[in-house]
This record gives C-alpha cells, sequence and structure tokens, in this order.
C-alpha cells in the first residue's frame, strides 16, 4: 500500500475534509495497544486509494490518544476523535458523522485486517456496483480459552444456520481473486428475508456504501446487547448486498472485557422482538413487500422469548407470549405444552 503522509490527529467534520474511498471508524475504550494493532492493520494493505482511519476514543483513560499520535504523527490520514464515555454505537455515530468515504466500514478495535483484503473488496465492487454492502470472511485468532473458528461469520452468525437463510433467493458467483486466497465464491442478493431470522454478519468484516449508511439511519446508541443486528436488518432493506468467503480479518473472540460476555440469556430473543417491532414502525413501506415473511419471523421470535422467559423464571410474560402464539396458530401444540408447564412451576 502507498505510505501515507500524515499529520497529527485531530477531529474534523466530514464536511471539511477532502473525499476519500474508504474510510474506516474504530471505536476505542482503553485498549491502547489493541486499536494501534487495528490500525497498523489497515495501513498495511497494499493499496493505492486514499484510505482514513479514525478512532473514536471513548473516554479511555489509559492514553490511547496520546500512543496514536506518537505512533502515527506526521500521517493525515489517522485522525483521533476523543468523547465521553458513552456506548459504542454513539462512538460509531460519532466517527461516521466524521467520516469523508464512499465505503464505510465499523473496524472493533480488538480485531484486525489481513494483507490484500482491500484489494479483493476494490475487485467486488467494481464487479458488482449495485452492491450496497460486502460480508467479508474471517476467522478467530488462536486463544488457549476458545477453538478456533475458521469461517467466523457464517459459521458463529446465528442466522446462516436458520431454515429461513436457506429459503433466501441468493445467486452463487465463483471468482477469482488477486489476493493470496485465489478462489472465492461471493452470495449476492437480498438478505433481508434471511436478517430477520437471525443476525448474519460482523461490522469488522462489513465494507458498506455511505448512501446505504445514510438511508438506514445511524446506529441505535442505547442498545448494549446486539446492537449491530438491528443496524444490519436497515442495512439489508437499502439494496442488494453481498459475501464472499474470503478469509479477510481476524477476530478476537477471547477476551474478558467484551460486552457480550456479559449479556443476559434473553438479550437475543429480546433484541429480535424488538427489531422485528421497530422495522414494521420505521419502514411500512418497504415492509410491505415481506409481510408474510415479517409476520412469521414475529411469531418465531415471540415463541423464542417465551421459551426463554420460562427457563429464567418470568412466568407471567412468558404465558402472554405463548397465549399470543396460540391466537395466531403458530406451534400451538408446542406452546399449549409449555403453557402447561408454566402453570406448574
Amino acid at each position: 500500500m502507498t505510505t501515507h503522509t500524515t499529520s497529527t490527529p485531530a477531529t474534523a467534520d466530514a464536511a471539511e475534509a477532502p473525499p476519500c474511498w474508504l474510510s474506516v471508524v474504530i471505536p476505542a475504550h482503553n485498549r491502547r495497544e489493541l486499536a494501534l494493532r487495528a490500525i497498523n492493520s489497515v495501513l498495511e494493505q497494499h493499496h493505492p486509494r486514499r484510505i482514513e482511519i479514525i478512532v473514536v476514543d471513548n473516554g479511555s483513560t489509559d492514553c490511547l490518544a496520546e500512543a496514536i499520535h506518537q505512533h502515527h504523527a506526521g500521517n493525515d490520514s489517522v485522525r483521533v476523535i476523543p468523547t465521553a464515555s458513552e456506548y459504542t454505537n454513539a462512538a460509531r455515530n460519532t466517527g461516521f458523522r466524521a467520516s469523508c468515504g464512499e465505503l464505510v466500514c465499523f473496524l472493533d478495535s480488538d480485531d484486525l485486517w489481513m494483507a490484500h483484503t482491500l484489494t479483493v473488496v476494490e475487485q467486488i465492487f467494481a464487479e458488482h456496483p449495485e452492491l450496497a454492502f460486502l460480508s467479508i470472511e474471517g476467522s478467530t485468532l488462536p486463544s488457549p480459552a476458545h477453538p478456533l473458528i475458521s469461517r467466523v461469520v457464517a459459521e458463529d452468525a446465528p442466522g446462516w444456520s436458520h431454515a429461513g437463510f436457506r429459503s433466501t433467493p441468493l445467486v452463487h458467483q465463483s471468482l477469482t481473486l488477486d489476493g493470496p486466497q485465489r478462489n472465492a465464491t461471493l452470495l449476492y442478493g437480498d438478505y433481508f428475508p434471511a436478517i430477520i431470522r437471525g443476525d448474519l454478519f460482523l461490522l469488522s468484516g462489513l465494507i458498506i456504501r455511505r448512501d446505504a449508511i445514510v438511508r438506514a439511519g445511524p446506529f441505535t446508541e442505547h442498545f448494549r446487547f446486539y446492537n449491530d443486528w438491528e443496524f444490519f436488518a436497515r442495512m439489508c432493506l437499502q439494496g442488494i448486498g453481498g459475501y464472499i468467503d474470503y478469509d479477510g480479518f481476524r477476530r478476537d473472540a477471547g477476551r474478558v472485557d467484551q460486552i457480550s460476555r456479559a449479556r443476559p440469556a434473553t438479550a437475543m430473543p429480546r433484541r429480535h422482538v424488538y427489531i422485528l417491532r421497530t422495522l414494521a414502525r420505521r419502514f411500512p413501506a418497504r415492509l410491505a413487500a415481506y409481510a408474510t415473511l415479517h409476520k412469521d419471523a414475529l411469531n418465531d421470535a415471540q415463541y423464542w422469548m417465551a421459551r426463554c422467559l420460562l427457563r429464567t423464571h418470568h412466568r407471567r410474560f412468558a404465558k402472554r407470549l405463548l397465549m399470543h402464539s396460540v391466537r395466531q396458530r403458530y406451534k400451538v401444540a408446542r406452546s399449549l405444552a409449555l403453557l402447561a408447564v408454566a402453570n406448574f412451576i
């Protein structure tokens, strides 16, 4: 990659910055060394087009900004925006507002890209200009406590294993790539029928067109758990998406400070129900084309929520949702059996 000349990182509005091909937004809180690793993984890409890196220092107390100044002084492609400590989604929105790229990636501070990733990204977008976003495959970093996941997107994101994904009409295209992995398969098409069944993507491997983010709307800032999924669902309504099984990033899945480790058992089904209900309110015209799929997904999510509530001893709320399943004629026998169990708990 062409070496960037830089100045001291500074805050700036996107309107004041010259346009660039790609903006990489990295929110970070007390992850100095990891953030430096993430930055370097972007700068080491063999790519000639202009790239900017915006690190949103989310209330860090470990001298993160100072370390970035020291390591990247004179490099005007690296900027730091200091903010008060807030949820990660707010930091992502701050970084996006300051960005100028035609394409945007929200790279987690504890993840990193592999060499030649952006060469592959450019090739795919050049061959498929209709894509609103591209999801790249990755794998986990070695960890004594966690087994290696070689396809962290397709194997770990729950939507890929849902029966609803198999019925999603996606085009499969075999590709020859310019990177070290010569052969790959691109799956592209309408991902919305699949995303409403379960999460499909990881932000660190997702490259999104700026206009798709603008149309989808910003990240919902008050979310703490599964905050990406809701954004992904809105994004999938904005146009055709793609996924390529190119091993382009590494995910650090073994850290004890990750937010997802503290999530309650009901977090995922609760978020699923919320996503489906709010999509209908925010995008009623677009959801009309998916009315039957949306209704089925909502029934499925509420039944799942009821089962989780029973396991966590929230009997009254579980019974309410199970009665809804019966009225909707969704898994009636199973719902009635669970209602009987709930009455004896």
